[in-house]
């Protein structure tokens, strides 16, 4: 488009009308909004009863002893603490598989729900860091959480698993290597039970009191009841010399029996000593064995790889070598090169021969059928792939996988947030069937189903020092960022984009990512941090005469100021903010920049209001906030949640100009489309809100009623904000 972009609908839209009018209020809303909207909230933060621990095997054989003997030790345990289990065995010895029968056999006892996360102690690319363990678990408990720090991540943890002394959990913690992993992971309150499996003794949580189990191998007769439960009698039970062969051969390992019994289920014909011939063979051995079990998961491993069709064989050992904690068939597809129904039927067949395992109790809505490495065949699977495949083959599907994720976040990126600022995106292998995005909830379901992947992409790209990428998808994830506040994501990502960006010499983008990990810093209270970025990016700005950075940077550098409290230094910034999108936007060249910056005038003049506020202005900020109120819901695609706040703020601004009951209807409409919208967060600010309207009016029991609702509602997400509203409900009473 060509020529300035002037829509008449929009264009005057910046005249101050003091009025209330339906833009402002929209369908009028009964008083009782204020409850069901508690109500509605606190049950997104208090979803399904998660079980997330993977169902047992009818096969399961054995293990009856095992059982008993940890069930007994457990019953000596008081039950006023975190109870912990230590199941410690070699690699495929069947540790997870009694962690979870042990689980499900207690699962009355664990209302709260079963919680799994794998700490990867054994996993080439190292073990789980504790932050991104800890968001795991409270996001399948809290969903809209968002503490700000590691130990506000901990703390928010404890608070939530102590907060019903009815309902503690059990969690299950797969693939430990260090104690220390799993201290900072115990729930809060009485009650829970900590399962741990491990390939060491950690020894180190003996004086916690934690039980620790040595799982041993099959014996014999658990061979044959293993073979006879998956094979019939009629195959097994004639050959007990064959069964005892098979014992030694696979060291009793249940991982090394599941391979041999999928080999001798593909084929009816084949007899168990025929098998037997097989596995004995002496090419199929390892030279450096480290224990029998590992031997023989080794050796069972390596027959079943030799028996996959070669696509499959590329599949198996090139998704084992790259940086996806789970697969699914789209990202397979993208780095493998294939067709996703190709994929698709590659990570079933890898699947029904037991060298991938189901990745979740079901399949993922937005991804569909999740599969994960067991750890050994994952080191298996990566070890084969630095033998057989050149190192040019393996850079280039890195490269296809990380193409493949920053095309995908790019997309939802562009969807969700248009006005970001789009950036240059550099893929050497685009992906031959792109995800597509119609509407931006598909988008952010993406985004929040894959961020495990994701944190892990910016890793691996930056561990290969493909620094375009780690920028690059640093910068994609602004729209996942915005919407969860994910702040261990957030961080990470954009400490190593920012070095990455400085390493590539690409100003925009440092400045960019220096902009928003500033909003970061400020949504974690930490505004001298924050501000001290800003001001780097402001220099940048302007030293690089980019108009547009600058207007975005004064505009956020108020915004530091004004969160901390001084409003004599946010002031001129938000002014001249102001007046520079003004002048950028009359001069806009295309409708995109125009609405971007009509909506970056509006975001101002919110904060401007909160200054008139602050300076005892009444007037002045209803006629801001209004206004801003009004240009967002007149935006081409209406910005609902902005234009929510703007009324929340109105509603303080009428209550200081005198006007209680008009503030009241703006704080319950405010209170109603956050409710509608799902957030948490600026929910419980609009309760907090109320409850100062009424404070102002000397409704003090009113006051403390709305202080404790968002009390409530904060404690679930945030422990800085609870504290605040703490202290105004004791002011209150």
């Amino acid at each position: 488009m060509t020529g300035v972009f002037e829509p008449s609908s929009l264009r005057h839209s910046s005249t101050v009308r003091n009025t209330m009018g339906g833009t402002v209020f929209g369908t009028s809303v009964q008083a009782g909004v204020i409850n069901s909207f508690h109500l509605h909230l606190a049950a997104q933060l208090n979803p399904l009863t998660p079980r997330e621990v993977m169902p047992v095997p009818a096969s399961f054989t054995d293990r009856v002893s095992a059982l008993w003997a940890v069930t007994d030790r457990l019953a000596r345990l008081p039950s006023d603490t975190a109870r912990i289990v230590v199941i410690r065995g070699g690699s495929g010895i069947g540790k997870t598989t009694l962690a979870s029968r042990l689980i499900h056999e207690h699962q009355p006892q664990f209302p709260g729900g079963q919680l799994y996360a794998d700490l990867r102690g054994y996993a080439p690319s190292g073990p789980a860091r504790t932050p991104e363990v800890l968001a795991q678990l409270l996001r399948s408990i809290r969903p809209g959480a968002q503490p700000t720090s590691p130990e506000d991540l901990g703390a928010l943890w404890r608070s939530a698993t102590a907060a019903d002394p009815d309902r503690p959990v059990c969690l299950l913690l797969d693939n430990v290597v260090r104690g220390n992993q799993i201290r900072p992971l115990l729930p809060g309150g009485p009650g829970h039970l900590v399962v741990v499996t491990s390939r060491d003794p950690l020894a180190e949580l003996a004086p916690d009191g934690a039980v620790r189990y040595e799982l041993g191998p099959f014996d014999e007769s658990a061979v044959r009841d293993y073979l006879s439960a998956c094979l019939g009698d009629e195959r097994t039970a004639p050959d007990r010399e064959a069964i005892a062969e098979l014992t030694r051969l696979s060291a009793g390992s249940p991982l090394a029996l599941a391979l041999a019994v999928t080999e001798l289920a593909a084929d009816p014909d084949q007899s168990l000593a025929g098998l037997l011939t097989a596995l004995s063979h002496p090419h199929r051995q390892t030279s450096t064995p480290h224990n029998p079990q590992e031997t023989a998961v080794t050796t069972a491993l390596a027959r079943a790889y030799q028996e996959l069709p070669s696509g499959t064989a590329l599949v198996y050992r090139r998704m084992g070598h790259l940086f996806p904690l789970d697969l699914d068939a789209a990202t397979t597809a993208a780095a493998c090169n294939l067709s996703q129904a190709a994929a698709t039927q590659a990570l079933q067949d890898l699947r029904e021969v037991h060298l991938l395992e189901a990745g979740s109790t079901e399949a993922d809505p937005v991804r569909g059928p999740l599969y994960r490495f067991h750890d050994a065949a994952r080191g298996h699977a990566a070890n084969l792939a630095a033998q057989e495949d050149g190192a040019d083959a393996l850079a280039a599907a890195l490269r296809r996988t990380l193409d493949f994720y920053l095309q995908t976040t790019t997309a939802a990126e562009r969807r969700i947030t248009p006005t970001h600022r789009h950036l240059s995106r550099d893929y050497v292998y685009p992906p031959a069937e792109p995800i597509q995005f119609s509407d931006d909830a598909p988008a952010l379901a993406w985004l929040k189903a894959q961020r495990h992947n994701l944190l892990a992409a910016v890793r691996a790209a930056d561990a290969a020092r493909l620094d375009s990428c780690v920028w690059q998808q640093a910068h994609s994830l602004w729209p996942l960022l915005r919407e969860s506040h994910d702040y261990t994501l957030w961080f990470k990502t954009h400490e190593l984009g920012i070095q990455a960006a400085r390493r590539c010499g690409d100003r925009v983008a440092e400045r960019e990512l220096l902009g928003t990990m500033g909003i970061a810093l400020r949504g974690a209270g930490r505004y001298s941090e924050a501000i001290t970025a800003y001001t780097r990016v402001l220099e940048m700005a302007c030293a690089d005469g980019d108009s547009r950075s600058e207007s975005q940077t004064r505009h956020e550098l108020g915004a530091t100021y004004l969160a901390a409290g001084q409003l004599q230094q946010a002031q001129p910034l938000l002014v001249e903010a102001r007046a520079l999108r003004e002048s950028l936007g009359a001069s806009a060249e295309s409708e995109r920049d125009w609405i971007y910056y009509r909506r970056g005038i509006a975001l101002t003049d919110i904060c401007l209001g909160q200054v008139h506020l602050g300076h005892g202005q009444a007037n002045d900020a209803i006629a801001t906030l209004t206004s801003a109120r009004e240009v967002l819901l007149q935006l081409p695609v209406p910005d609902r949640f902005d234009a929510a706040r703007a009324l929340a703020f109105l509603g303080r601004a009428y209550a200081r100009g005198g006007d209680l009951e008009t503030a009241k209807e703006c704080g319950r409409q405010a209170a109603a489309e956050f409710s509608t919208r799902g957030s948490v967060r600026w929910g419980a600010h609009s309760l907090e809100m109320l409850g100062q309207t009424a404070q102002d009016a000397g409704r003090h029991e009113q006051a403390a009623e709305l202080f404790t609702e968002a009390l409530a509602l904060y404690k679930l997400i945030s422990p800085r904000d609870a504290d605040r509203v703490r202290e105004r409900l004791r002011r209150a009473r």
